[in-house]
């Protein structure tokens, strides 16, 4: 995608769309769409095109605000844990309402590692920061080859989401708060983007 781009004299590649499919054969199959962009001006020969996630008017307004898109970033992660006896008895049907602490222990594993692949990547393209777009975690269970009545939990975490790195632009306040939080109240959204 971003050696398409170049070939047609783009700078990047917007609202890029990844799917996941498998082959007939088997094996994980990728498929990234987007628009490839070329800004007014902007200076030709850079190295390689920037991928971002984000939409045209997501760019749009991470460049009104000091912010651009570096390229695409990802953590993926996938554990497995299988049943011992202290998640057997805890799992028991009798047991009641309760947490089953190896499970618990093996998501938070796979997030916590998922993001620090996320980072990496982040820091590998000398970016400053991310803009999530996709946040999944599958968990699913299997029986043990090993052991009648015992199961295997696997759980496979994923993050994608466009590195983004300040820019500094003449007259352009640069020091406002970064904002953690949308508000959901239609007014106050339509009072930000004008804000923007």
């Amino acid at each position: 995608m971003a050696t398409e781009c170049a070939e047609l004299g783009g700078h990047g590649v917007v609202g890029i769309r990844l799917t996941r499919g498998s082959f007939p054969a088997g094996g994980p199959q990728f498929t990234a769409i987007g628009t490839a962009v070329r800004g007014r001006g902007a200076t030709q020969g850079q190295p390689a095109p920037f991928t971002a996630e984000v939409s045209g008017q997501d760019f749009a307004k991470l460049m009104m605000t000091g912010w651009v898109p570096v390229g695409l970033v990802a953590g993926i992660s996938i554990g497995s844990r299988h049943d011992d006896r202290k998640t057997t008895r805890q799992a028991r049907w009798g047991s009641g309402n309760a947490e089953v602490a190896g499970w618990t222990e093996l998501v938070s594993q796979s997030r916590d590692d998922a993001r620090r692949q996320l980072e990496s990547d982040v820091r590998r393209l000398g970016a400053d920061g991310v803009v999530i777009a996709t946040m999944e975690m599958q968990a699913r269970q299997r029986d043990c080859p090993e052991t009648a009545g015992r199961h295997d939990h696997i759980v496979e975490t994923t993050l994608i989401g466009t590195a983004i790195a300040r820019f500094a632009r003449a007259g352009q306040p640069h020091d406002r708060p970064a904002r953690a939080t949308m508000s959901l109240d239609p007014q106050r959204r339509q009072a930000a983007r004008i804000r923007i």
